[in-house]
């Protein structure tokens, strides 16, 4: 699975997810909040069947903290919804992948804390059992 079939499948659940993977820009307050997408390899493929386990780390950033105290809270209620999204959710395809599985890595997010423009930045990551190519 690449990064923008995961992309554009998080933008059609209604997520605002920057449109370029593996890459995260200094965006404008209006574009906030946002998730961008990271591959992070995974593991081997399967030896006998096509099944492959990608892994993908997904920042989610808001708007700036000190403008609103209440962002810290908001991105990361954000955050929470794409890990119940995605956590133990089977058979459905994301781009021209069926997923098996996904998994989140964490049951809560990770704060990462405040960028350099005050806004809360928080991480998750995923496991994903697919066949590709389907």
């Amino acid at each position: 699975m690449r990064g923008k079939e995961l992309i554009d499948y998080l933008t059609t659940e209604g997520f605002n997810v920057y449109p370029d993977a593996n890459f995260m820009p200094d965006v404008e307050e209006s574009q906030l909040p946002a998730l961008f997408v990271f591959g992070t390899g995974g593991s081997e493929s399967d030896s006998d069947l096509p099944i492959e386990y990608p892994t993908f780390q997904i920042i989610i950033k808001g708007k700036s903290y000190k403008n609103d105290i209440q962002q810290m809270d908001l991105t990361e209620k954000l955050t929470k919804d794409l890990i119940k999204l995605l956590d133990d959710r089977g058979h459905y395809t994301v781009g021209s992948n069926f997923i098996y599985l996904s998994k989140s890595m964490q049951s809560n997010p990770i704060p990462i804390g405040l960028d350099i423009h005050d806004r809360p930045t928080f991480s998750t990551n995923f496991r994903f059992k697919l066949q590709p190519n389907i």
